[in-house]
Order: structure tokens, then sequence, then C-alpha cells
């Protein structure tokens, strides 16, 4: 028994150095694998305008549930023209690049985009590449008014601080879908009384390639002040608020409400240029419909803290007189703040909270007299930046570059129009006022400070303000490890 035991551990000791010695050894060490990076190339700087306005209720003006395009959008647009890029225009055509900046204008009757082609893949993005927006002087008897708005890069989340569904008052929200992938959206809609629980919020289609319109009534009916957050999964989107009034049986305004920078703290809002102040003094005392021809201040503040804040409005001069507010705002709600006693002249305003909120002020402009009319403009708080930002110039009506500088200490803005280069010294906690060239767009080049900027365009008297964007897709470094 013995031997049969020791003969069999043998045999197995035998077996098993068998095994060991013509066993691959990666079984049993794999080496050391260097890792690659690979530079991955940002996509094609691709920018989508909204379109004209839409009337709801189709060609009759009765549809539940139909939507009419009202005549076409005035595009303007600037492309620095680098060498190895083309732009790809709304109708398929392309406009190469010879290295000389390149200011187009272009009529658009439905929703469009613009793309820039870039064969090697290293042009830096941004608005020195490619900015456009539009703009439309609606003079329909359902909606009048002045309507403006960046045409902006596809994202997956856009807030939105403006609007009202009070009676006489509509508010469309327009999803636009420019990729090739369906997009799922999911709404969260704030007002004076906090969030809307209703149903349908979530899950709303917007085929690839098509545009979703939804009246925020239908969500939130007579609400006086609105701010709405859209995410979307799958396609990425771009969202605008498309707000009218109507006083009476009287079309009387038009707006859209453009996308807003995150909540902050302290929000700059450039370009509050006050007009007719006398004329919209007039109209407020005539009726209960024009109530709202008053400037005001819109912040909702997110989160579950009350915001304690102070709103400075500071003329553009010495004769020029603003206003201060010291005010409240509910954790949660969207609250509304009057502006009274601005007298006609150029203004920007600072807010202060001591939580991050987010803010918009409604700008109006009135006539009383001869060619009667009351329009207004959402201007929301703009972006910081300290790199070089371009914006284009319609060629219709008055334009003013308003630029904000916060700081303690002066600075030297360098301001590019054509061909030409001009520097201005910005006092410190002050902004400076620059009337565009119709058709011309503006570089617009700080030195060694932050600066805020937007751009008020009047058209026959009425008003629309365009934020100074810098839409750019991010390149970058992958690492990759095989084993």
């Amino acid at each position: 028994m013995i031997l049969r035991i020791s003969r069999m551990i043998f045999i197995a000791i035998c077996a098993a150095a068998l095994l060991l010695a013509g066993a691959p050894a990666s079984l049993f060490s794999a080496g050391v694998v260097n890792s690659k990076v690979h530079e991955v190339s940002a996509r094609d700087l691709q920018v989508t305008c909204s379109g004209p306005a839409i009337l709801a209720g189709g060609a009759t003006g009765t549809s539940v549930t139909g939507f009419k395009r009202l005549g076409s959008a005035s595009i303007s647009l600037t492309y620095s023209a680098a060498s190895a890029t083309s732009l790809k225009l709304f109708d398929g055509n392309y406009v190469a690049g010879y290295g000389v900046r390149q200011d187009l204008f272009k009529g658009l009757s439905n929703t469009g985009s613009l793309t820039v082609v870039d064969k090697t893949g290293t042009t830096a993005q941004g608005s020195a590449l490619l900015a456009a927006n539009q703009i439309q002087l609606a003079d329909n008897k359902n909606i009048k008014g002045l309507l403006a708005a960046p045409c902006i890069r596809a994202q997956s989340e856009f807030w939105l601080v403006g609007g009202s569904t009070m009676t006489g008052r509509e508010s469309l929200l327009i999803l636009n879908n420019p990729t090739q992938v369906d997009a799922t959206v999911d709404l969260e809609i704030f007002t004076e009384n906090g969030s809307s629980h209703s149903s349908g919020l979530s899950g709303i289609a917007v085929a690839a390639k098509k545009t979703t319109v939804i009246p925020l009534a239908s969500f939130v009916l007579r609400s006086q002040s609105t701010v709405v957050h859209a995410t979307s999964r799958g396609g990425s989107i771009t969202a605008l608020i498309q707000q009218k009034s109507v006083r009476g049986t009287r079309a009387s305004g038009a707006d859209y409400v453009a996308p807003a920078p995150l909540a902050n703290t302290f929000n700059v809002l450039p370009g509050i240029l006050v007009r007719g102040s006398k004329d919209a003094g007039k109209f407020r005392k005539t009726s209960d419909q024009y109530s709202d021809v008053q400037h005001l201040l819109r912040v909702f503040v997110p989160g579950s803290l009350d915001a304690n804040l102070t709103l400075q409005v500071l003329g553009s001069d010495k004769q020029t007189f603003g206003t201060v507010l010291s005010v409240k705002a509910a954790a949660g709600k969207v609250t509304d703040f009057e502006i009274k006693g601005l007298k006609d002249g150029d203004y920007f305003a600072y807010l202060d909270s001591d939580v991050a909120v987010q803010s918009s002020i409604r700008l109006v402009r009135a006539r009383a007299s001869n060619d009667r009319y009351v329009d207004f403009a959402w201007v929301n708080s703009a972006e910081a930046f300290q790199t070089p930002r371009y914006i284009a110039v319609p060629k219709a009506g008055i334009s003013k570059l308003s630029i904000v500088n916060p700081s303690n200490k002066a600075t030297t803005v360098s301001i590019k129009i054509g061909a030409a280069t001009v520097k201005r010294t910005i006092a410190a906690g002050s902004d400076a006022v620059i009337r565009a060239t119709p058709g011309m767009s503006i570089g617009i080049i700080p030195s060694d400070k932050a600066v805020y900027a937007n751009l008020v365009i009047d058209v026959d008297g009425r008003v629309a303000v365009l934020p100074v964007l810098d839409d750019k897709n991010i390149s970058g470094q992958v690492k990759v490890s095989i084993h």
C-alpha cells in the first residue's frame, strides 16, 4: 500500500512539473504595457439659428396644436475664414476660408445651422472663428416687436430666465434638435409659487433635425414670472422662449429669452439703455393692461436658502443717476422687483447676493404718440471674459455695445472693427457704450481685466439685446492602454 501511494505522489509531481514547464509565460505574468496618448480633435463648430417668429394657432390662428412661421429672420454672422476651413451655410453652399474675416448676411425662413468645416481639426474655436445672431421686426396683428437671439451651439442643458403666462402674455418654449440623433427633453419650470409639478414635463420628444414648440401655459397657467430649466438625453438641443404681449386686442411687444449663464453670487448686466421713459409712464396711467410697461429685475434662487440681494443700477456718466434696491428673494422661487425712477440714459447693473442666483432685467421701450408702440427686451446677466470675443452686428437699426469693467482698477480694451483697431480705457467700476457700425462685426480684446458685454439693438424704436458669447467644442487628449 505504501509503495502504491509513493508511486501516485511521484506521478502527480511529474505531471505538475510538465504543466508548469509547458505553460505560456503570459498566463502567469503580464508584461508592462505603456499607455498611448491620442489627440482628439474638437467636433466642427456648429451654431443653430432658431428662425423666424412662431404664431400659435397655425394659419387660421385657431388651431390648438398648429404653429406657423412668420416671414423670415435676418441672420448676421462673422466668420474668421481661417485657412483650411470652410463655412457651410443654411442652403448647403460653402464659403471658403482664405484668412480674411468675412461678415455675411442671410435670410432664414426656418431653423438652420451654420458649420465651420475644419480639415485639420486644429483651428481654434470660439466667437473669433464664428459668431452669428438673428433679428426680426415683427409687425403682424398677432405679434409686434423686435425679436433678437444668438445662434447657439447645441448642448444638453439650458436655463431660460424670462417669460410670463398671465392673461395677454404668451410664452412659447422652442426646442430645436440640429443633430442626427433623436432627443428626449426633461423640463423644470419655476414660478413665483415655486416648482411646477404638472404632468408631461419629462420625456418630451424632439426628433432629429426637427423643432418642438411648447406653450408654457400648458404647464403653468397665469404665472407672472417663469424660469425654465431644460435638459436633454440623446441628441443635443438649443432652447429659446418666445414671449409676446397682447393688450386687449392689440399686439404690443415681443422678444426672445436667450439661455442664461449658471447661477452666481455676482451678476453683471450691461446694456440697460433707457429710452421713452416718460411715454412708458403715460401708458401705465392709462390702463392696468400697461402695468408691466416698467423695468424690472427677475431673480431665481436655486437651492434651499433665501437670497439677500443688492442691485446697483449705475449711470454711464455723471449726468445719469441710477438707483439701488436692497431686497430678499425666497429660495426655490422666481421673484420680480420693479426698478423705478430711471430716466432716459445709459445704465448698467451689478447684482450682489449671499447665495448663487440667476437674474435678468426686463427693459421696456414705449412711444405714446404718432407711431404708438410698446416693446421690451430681456437683458441677461453677462459672461465674464478675458480673451478676445467677436459679435456680428446687424445691418438694420442702431446697435450699441455696452462693456462693463467691474474691477477696482481701470482697464484698456481693444475694439476691432474691420481693419481698424481702437483702444478704450474703461474706468474702475464703470462701462463704455460704443456705437457700432451697421453690418460690421466687433472684436472685443481685453487687456488685463475680465469684462462683461451685451449688444443693444434699436430698430424704429423697438429694442432687443444680444449676449456676447464664445461657443466652442472641446478637444483634448485620451490615454489608451491595451492589455
